[in-house]
């Protein structure tokens, strides 16, 4: 899948795998667009006609990025708390120019002497952050000491330590000639490709936030990974760059120990919920890490030992996706199954997600 040599090569499915890494367990995975495709091959011209497949071609930029926090562990007392976390991000966006866009998506006539090329900026990078935290109350409600109204405070400090990260950025696509195929159309590639040598990204960044309980109902807003910028000591960096002389890509390695920096997007949210007596909370967010807006609203219901949920969201791609959950609470040992749809990937067909969880209160 990787090798662009092997008859295994594929694209679609290489961005599916970056879009949707195996953490998580795919109960149902979103097809492999397929269609009937139509070439038209003269000296003269070059006609594609891509079919129902014209849908996934995005009208301006086209992007999916994440930035997840695998697992927080850790222990503390009196609001405070000491602990490591693993995060994972990456961010992959292309940018096709106004003649390769028309030439998919209407005109479908290659034109002479006509560069089409695509933009590709992306990135990808792991690690683990130790962490000091504390949350806590600074001003009581009405009630006092007897109920938990009042202004909250949270703050975290994180030391991240990257483990791998890596960067691929510049231009791709090809140059009809005159007539369109009175020659091979020249490929254009000149893009520079970042890859960590070493585990040894750091960087320092934190958290924020604040919460006030009123009765039943509590709003909140954070911010996270602020200033999470990691430095790389170890980067190797490479220029890959067609050569139309011998018709060749040639590779270029500009450094071998070169120091670079990587940023982990500013993450907003802000949420709110309501408790009933009925053992029902119902609540809601909206979050923004700096890839579009995502609000999620939801429900649970809580019957002694379980509790069962459900919700709906709107993703980044301006689509309603739906998931829905249970769990059990034994004691300080908390266990939680869910599910959820998305449309991480190139189809426009949504997957199913299952994901874990365990709790220690």
């Amino acid at each position: 899948m990787f090798n662009p040599d092997s008859a295994a090569f594929n694209p679609i499915g290489l961005m599916d795998l970056v879009f949707n890494p195996p953490i998580f367990l795919e109960v149902k995975k979103a097809p492999t667009p397929t269609n009937d495709v139509e070439f038209t091959i003269g000296r003269n011209e070059l006609i594609v006609d891509l079919g129902a497949t014209k849908v996934l071609i995005p009208e301006q930029d086209f992007g999916l990025g994440s930035t997840s926090r695998l697992f927080d562990a850790g222990g503390g007392f009196a609001g405070f708390n000491i602990g490591v976390m693993g995060f994972l991000e990456y961010d992959v966006r292309f940018q096709l120019d106004t003649a390769l866009r028309n030439f998919l998506v209407s005109d479908s006539t290659a034109r002479p002497n006509t560069p089409y090329s695509v933009n590709v900026d992306g990135v990808a990078q792991a690690g683990l952050a130790p962490t000091v935290s504390f949350a806590g109350r600074i001003l009581r409600g009405i009630g006092g000491d007897a109920t938990d109204d009042g202004l909250y405070v949270g703050g975290a400090l994180h030391y991240y330590l990257g483990a791998t990260y890596g960067r691929a950025v510049g231009p791709a696509g090809f140059t009809t000639g005159n007539p369109v195929l009175a020659s091979t159309p020249t490929p254009l590639l000149d893009g520079n490709v970042f890859t960590s040598q070493k585990p040894n990204g750091h960087g320092v960044g934190g958290d924020v936030g604040v919460v006030w309980i009123s009765g039943p109902f509590e709003v909140g807003a954070g911010v996270d990974d602020i200033g999470a910028e990691l430095t790389w000591s170890h980067t190797k960096i490479q220029r890959f760059l067609y050569n139309t002389g011998g018709d060749s890509i040639a590779r270029t390695v500009i450094a071998t120990d070169a120091t670079t920096k990587t940023k982990l997007p500013i993450t907003y949210l802000a949420n709110a919920a309501i408790h009933m007596g009925t053992g029902t909370t119902v609540g809601g967010d909206v979050i923004n890490s700096g890839r579009g807006t995502v609000i999620h609203i939801g429900a649970e219901q809580r019957t002694g030992l379980f509790a069962v949920r459900g919700g709906v969201s709107r993703d980044q791609r301006k689509k309603m996706q739906f998931g829905f959950g249970g769990g059990v609470r034994l004691g300080p040992l908390g266990l939680d199954l869910g599910f959820w749809t998305h449309s991480n990937s190139l189809s426009t067909q949504r997957a199913i997600t299952m994901a874990t969880s365990i709790s220690i209160y």
